[in-house]
């Protein structure tokens, strides 16, 4: 499991879990319930509601007791003489967090009832966690009866898929109004906007934290997690990250990341920083990007993404298609595989689907695509717009005047080159 994943995790996964004491380590009671803050973009925890084991009254546990936290196992906290008499009495700006959302319905700006929230999902960093999305699918269901590995299990073993999570990120859904009723939420979009809300990337919470929680998080993420996680936050928010973040783990980040993301970045750090990282990079790379930082702002260079995946004419099918799954990790997209000559030369084209209907044994050549639609270095962008309309492909290859490939564009890349505003207001939204 990477850091990814176990950034996150499920309020069903803490309630009903004993509570211990730290010191003993002898369980004082469990988890009923827990308090969250609403003065952040997302609800921070602030206290833990825990059933008293020899009284049997819930008691209001302030969340600087709290020691450690493990899912599915225990929460240790700090006993002080005074614990057991905490009344459980929120402020303005707290909320139960099972109490509150946990079956409710959420309905649209409209009235209507649209679907029951069944699980609350959380980012975890250390002791602090923050409400990050609704969980509204029928894994939350499954998840809060204990049987989410079974079904898993049985799904995977049956079809080879995996269950689907279905998550409302909570900057979408607002607390309970009266005019709604105490049943349910309100949807900050309408009812027919609901499909379009998929599951935020841990990016798109760190968007929305404070700088030094984004640093914190970042910190604690493993290199590919933190690249990945890093090249797709808004430039801004990038930039800003490079400015406080310590320029060892800086580096070992940006040598992660793909080449178009970090070209652009570079490109708008000041000099002297942006002299300083190059130094740190391995020559091959610093070759690359220089030249890169050097092409004009609207030509094909300036766009393209160095990691592609390429074979010789003269290998078989069975063959490329081991060096895919070496591969992936490094490339933006293996839908397309380029087949080079003995000069590495541009002379053909396979996609992933003829790799894997195709006998393992069989050439490449014997049935790659010879003509092949790309464009030059220094093509404009606007032309290599007019390609992807005319081709209808995802992803077309740039190679030089001896039209030896130097790296792809994909549609996405050329579109936000095209229309900078598309992407500027994106990143403002985010």
């Amino acid at each position: 499991m990477n850091s990814f994943q176990q950034k996150f995790i499920y309020l069903s996964q803490l309630i009903h879990i004993p509570v211990l004491d730290f010191n003993t380590n002898k369980k004082i009671g469990y988890a009923v319930d827990f308090v969250a803050a609403l003065r952040e973009m997302y609800p921070r925890f602030s206290a833990l509601l825990m059933r008293d084991r020899k009284s049997g009254k819930n008691v209001y546990i302030p969340w600087k007791n709290i020691r450690q936290v493990i899912p599915e196992r225990a929460i240790s906290i700090e006993v002080t003489p005074d614990i057991q008499q905490q009344e459980v009495k929120l402020s303005e700006a707290e909320i139960l967090l099972k109490d509150v959302f946990w079956d409710k319905q959420i309905v649209d700006i409209a009235g209507s009832k649209v679907v029951r929230v069944n699980d609350l999902h959380i980012l975890k960093e250390g002791l602090n966690l923050w409400v990050v999305h609704m969980d509204i699918g029928l894994t939350g269901i499954i998840r809060r009866l204990g049987w989410i590995r079974f079904v898993q299990y049985f799904v995977k073993l049956v079809t080879s898929c995996e269950l689907e999570e279905r998550l409302i990120s909570w900057k979408f859904v607002q607390p309970v109004t009266p005019a709604i009723g105490t049943e349910a939420l309100a949807l900050k979009v309408p009812h027919s906007k609901l499909a379009e809300l998929h599951p935020a990337e841990l990016a798109d919470v760190l968007a929305d934290l404070g700088s030094d929680e984004r640093i914190t998080i970042i910190k604690s993420l493993d290199t590919a997690t933190a690249a990945g996680t890093f090249q797709v936050l808004p430039l801004k928010i990038r930039i800003q990250i490079a400015e406080s973040l310590d320029q060892k783990q800086l580096v070992t980040i940006l040598n992660e990341m793909a080449m178009d993301e970090l070209v652009d970045l570079l490109s708008e750090l000041p000099k002297k920083k942006r002299t300083s990282l190059l130094a740190r990079l391995p020559q091959e790379k610093v070759t690359l990007i220089s030249s890169l930082l050097g092409h004009a702002d609207d030509i094909a260079g300036s766009i393209m993404n160095t990691q592609y995946t390429a074979t010789k004419y003269g290998a078989t099918a069975g063959a490329v298609l081991d060096k895919i799954k070496t591969e992936t990790h490094k490339t933006e997209s293996v839908y397309y595989i380029y087949v080079l000559d003995d000069n590495d030369l541009l002379v053909g084209v396979v996609t992933l689907h003829q790799l894997l209907t195709a006998p393992a044994e069989k050439p490449i050549f014997e049935f790659m695509r010879k003509r092949v639609a790309k464009v030059r270095v220094h093509s404009k962008i606007r032309d290599v717009a007019e390609v992807f309309y005319k081709y209808g492909f995802g992803v077309v290859p740039v190679v030089d005047k001896q039209n030896k490939l130097q790296g792809i564009i994909t549609m996405k890349d050329a579109f936000e080159a095209v229309f900078p505003q598309i992407k500027t207001k994106t990143e403002e939204a985010g």
